[in-house]
């Protein structure tokens, strides 16, 4: 694939990783001007619709995630046989790689990764999403030493995966947990056991179960138990043990109730760790001890007094007053320095927990206002488009206020750029139909419709909209509409049955009941003559206003060709309606806060049309199963003004 450019944007750069499942290449955002990783689905999954379809939307789900210790998914999509994600590109190395390198690692490491871990697992566990896959090779370190959790996007496709599929659980069977080998459905507690084992293997070098085949580690997970890590590292701080062998705990229920209570534990061991003096090991070489500062100038201190002894030997004795002159010198800087050692490095290394405060809709110089008076650090993760918040205040945090975090710890924050403004198109003179389309699409919500008796326009057509065409507004602004109704009230009319009619009977019959013409397709028919009706848009027996227009697909006979066969000799193979049609399930939910207007829109063959529009509360749910005609049929899903989802039925 090296040299490709996917969907003529992501330009494929290098391979960088292979996995079971997946193959990850280094590629360059072409629209960004970015580099980016793309992780390309393996060809013997790419026809196993099933697969695909988690595969698609649990990538979709995890996108949902913002956080400084899970990789970013930027986007989501297929070309042909070719199914992918994008996501960001660590620059650094895998976990995995790094325990073969390395072996044990110090406690300070180990407790330092577990906890970048854990906190990117709680803010998964926070937003319903369950990784199912935690392991040291889906474990990324940057070169600065920030942990990244990846591959949140396929690990709930892969459960769906048979067990027998080569390759594909057999890599990750060390870190399953007990009730994901016995089939039991999994949850947040699944996550903190491998969590579990990826600790035991930093820190022995080893995972805690080993075996011939597959299916002997996936006993050994549910039947036996640990060896205790301290047996392999009897220096090992027994609470790091305790909590590994929790995080072990064959039921879900004796393991800590959440990543977040994970995180609190081993903020408590990082201090008694630091409180103890427990002598870390540098990553670049494991035996390395580091100096202190007094340790360089007593080792300078040596040196020149063996230089001037020397030189005192060969000269004279006057020499001995400019050493002791310097020895005083020397004695004094040690005596200032060691006092600030003393007094100042242990406020340095041994930080203070705190509380984080509420800063979720100040100002962003108040939010760090705030923050600093607990001796946290703002930092700004992004700034959005917001009609609700004003501009330049904060509209997230993370972590959430009334966490306990270290001081100097950064709090990431999400920035209002305040409401996107854009000029108002106008939909005077277009149907009813056709005017909530285009608000749709344009990002508008609809306010009320008032019908109006008007002489100058047909019935059902837009004759006036506030805000007015050409007002400068914030998008997702509510748009009040007047309808016509004609000269007289509008009647409803039930549409008859068109199938099999003649184009000309259609357009009479639609005259006498006061409906207008829609949209007309021509297609080849087996089954209706040529000039008869093969199918309505909307369809019989549907209420429809007056002057609402009715779509048509006639015939246009037989395809060049075609050999008729009496039935009787030979089943004759026809092109029904239904072949035509593709259906699709929507479920859509709406994020938590005010409620929100949800649109689902079907644009095929037909044209443009709405098949769903309410306006739903915060955190509800809804779920619709809408068809669409002809092989482009595409489904658009808007949720406040905003587009949620664009793609075709087939996808």
């Amino acid at each position: 694939m090296v040299g490709e450019t996917l969907i003529n944007r992501y330009e494929i750069l290098e391979k960088v990783g292979d996995g079971g499942m997946a193959l990850v290449y280094r590629a360059k955002d072409t629209l960004l001007n970015r580099i980016v990783a793309v992780k390309v689905l393996r060809e013997q999954f790419a026809g196993d619709d099933e697969f695909i379809e988690r595969f698609r939307r649990e990538a979709q789900s995890a996108a949902s995630l913002s956080h400084p210790n899970v990789v970013n998914i930027y986007d989501v999509g297929h070309t042909d046989s070719i199914h992918f994600i994008v996501m960001e590109y660590v620059d650094g190395q895998n976990l995995s790689d790094l325990i073969k390198t390395k072996g044990e690692l110090s406690q300070h490491f180990v407790v330092s990764v577990a906890m970048q871990i854990a906190t990117g697992l709680a803010h998964a566990h926070h937003h319903g999403i369950i990784h199912r896959d935690i392991k040291p090779h889906n474990i990324l370190i940057t070169n600065e030493g920030r942990v990244k959790v990846t591959d949140f996007g396929i690990a709930q496709a892969m459960s769906s995966v048979n067990l027998t599929q080569t390759g594909v659980v057999l890599g990750s069977v060390h870190y399953f947990s007990p009730e994901q080998a016995r089939g039991v459905n999994v949850q947040a507690a699944s996550d903190l056991y491998s969590l579990g084992v990826v600790m035991y293997e930093m820190i022995v070098g080893k995972q805690p179960f080993r075996g011939d085949t597959p299916i002997s580690i996936a006993l050994k997970q549910i039947q036996e138990t640990p060896i205790p890590p301290r047996q392999y590292r009897p220096d090992l701080h027994r609470g790091l043990e305790q909590l590994v062998l929790q995080l072990l705990a064959k039921e879900p229920a004796q393991r800590p109730k959440s990543a977040d209570d994970v995180v609190s534990i081993l903020q408590g061991i990082d201090r008694e760790l630091n409180s103890a003096g427990v002598e870390d090991r540098d990553l670049d070489n494991e035996k390395t001890l580091m100096l202190s500062a007094v340790d360089v100038q007593d080792k300078e201190v040596s040196g020149l007094a063996s230089v001037k002894g020397k030189r005192g030997k060969k000269k004279s004795q006057k020499p001995r007053h400019k050493g002791f002159i310097i020895f005083l010198i020397i004695a004094a800087i040690l005596a200032v320095g060691g006092w600030a050692f003393v007094r100042l490095v242990p406020k340095l290394l041994f930080l203070d927990d705190v509380q984080v405060p509420d800063i979720v809709g100040l100002s962003v110089e108040e939010g760090r206002a705030r923050l600093q008076s607990s001796d946290l650090i703002l930092s700004i993760e992004r700034e959005v488009f917001d009609n609700e918040v004003p501009a330049n205040h904060i509209i997230s945090q993370d972590p959430m206020a009334g966490r306990m975090v270290k001081q100097q710890r950064e709090i990431f924050v999400r920035v209002s750029k305040g409401a996107e403004e854009v000029s108002m198109p106008s939909v005077v003179g277009l149907s009813l139909r056709e005017a909530r389309l285009a608000l749709t699409q344009a990002g508008f919500v609809l306010g009320s419709e008032t019908e109006v008796y008007n002489t100058d326009a047909a019935p059902n057509l837009v004759v006036d909209q506030s805000p007015q065409p050409g007002e400068i507004v914030a998008k997702g602004t509510s748009v009040d509409l007047g309808v016509s109704k004609g000269q007289e009230a509008m009647d409803f009319v039930q549409l008859p049955d068109f199938r099999g009619q003649s184009l000309a009977y259609a357009r009479d019959r639609l005259y006498t009941l006061g409906l207008k013409e829609g949209n007309f397709w021509p297609e080849y028919s087996t089954v209706y003559a040529e000039g008869q009706i093969v199918e309505q848009n909307p369809p019989p027996g549907t209420e429809v206003e007056a002057g609402w227009p009715i779509d048509f697909v006639y015939s246009q006979g037989l395809p060049k060709g075609t050999v008729t066969v009496p039935a009787e000799e030979e089943e004759v193979e026809r092109w029904t309606e239904q072949s035509q049609w593709q259906s699709v399930e929507v479920t859509v939910n709406v994020p938590n806060g005010p409620p929100q207007e949800v649109v689902i829109l079907v644009i095929d063959d037909f044209g443009a049309r709405e098949v769903y529009r309410e306006t739903l509360e915060g955190g509800s749910r809804v779920v619709r199963t809408v068809q669409g005609r002809g092989e482009g049929a595409k489904l658009q899903v808007y949720i406040g003004a905003r587009q949620f989802l664009d793609r075709y039925f087939k996808d």
